[in-house]
């Protein structure tokens, strides 16, 4: 079984990879975090810098709740399912008390992760989800959502759901594609990425910035070298 629903109504999810590191986008830079990468994506982003959590394959699928994924040193596309809540424990009982915790992908909403969320912040972790916000935002109220618009635009419930919107930035025209629904929030909402720490895309991202008084995120952990 490769995801959804086991008997009994539990939820099978399938992860990519788990790891601890500093949050090195958005708000939350520089913030000690678990992370959880859940596999699988239909964005289909052509500078996505996470392509081997796009597709579920099966020929590298691990064992059913491997802790391989969690032992990872080296990105791959190797995967397993995992039942909900025992990801969940598995990650608090390896976490801080109260950390913070990201779901990322892949697109994390591609899977009902409304029961993850509930019990990781069961567990005491402070969820922050990223997503692209062109599924159904399936998750707990008190999961902080950051909005990524990319190839494909958000529904318009992920708009109104964000509690920031973070833009990957190449060249002008893809902010200029969102100019209204940013112009519409309050400033302190919105981070402009430049993508692949492009010299001009981080000058316009600067600039941008400093003319609508949004925010700067860097990939800090890009510069740090770390994951």
């Amino acid at each position: 079984m490769s995801g959804g629903t086991l008997p009994g109504g539990q939820v099978r999810l399938r992860v990519n990879e788990i790891f601890w590191s500093l949050q090195g986008e958005g708000r939350f830079t520089g913030t000690p975090a678990a992370f959880i990468r859940l596999q699988g994506c239909q964005v289909g982003c052509p500078w996505c810098d996470t392509g081997y959590a796009q597709r579920a394959d099966e020929a590298l699928r691990l064992p059913d709740e491997s802790p391989l994924v969690a032992e990872k040193t080296a990105s791959s596309g190797a995967w397993s399912a995992f039942e909900a809540g025992r990801l969940a424990d598995f990650v608090a009982a390896r976490s801080l008390p109260g950390m913070h915790c990201v779901l990322t992908g892949g697109e994390p909403c591609s899977q009902d992760i409304l029961p993850l969320t509930r019990r990781l912040m069961e567990a005491g972790l402070a969820v922050q989800l990223e997503t692209s916000g062109t599924e159904p935002l399936r998750c707990a109220g008190g999961v902080f959502v950051t909005l990524s618009p990319k190839a494909r635009a958000p529904l318009e419930a992920s708009w109104a759901r964000a509690n920031e919107v973070k833009l990957p930035v190449q060249t002008r025209a893809d902010i200029e594609r969102y100019e209204q629904k940013l112009a519409a929030l309050p400033p302190a909402m919105v981070c402009l990425q430049p993508v692949s720490q492009g010299r001009e895309a981080t000058a316009l991202c600067i600039q941008t910035c400093m003319e609508r008084g949004w925010r700067l995120s860097l990939q800090m952990h890009k510069y740090l070298d770390i994951r």
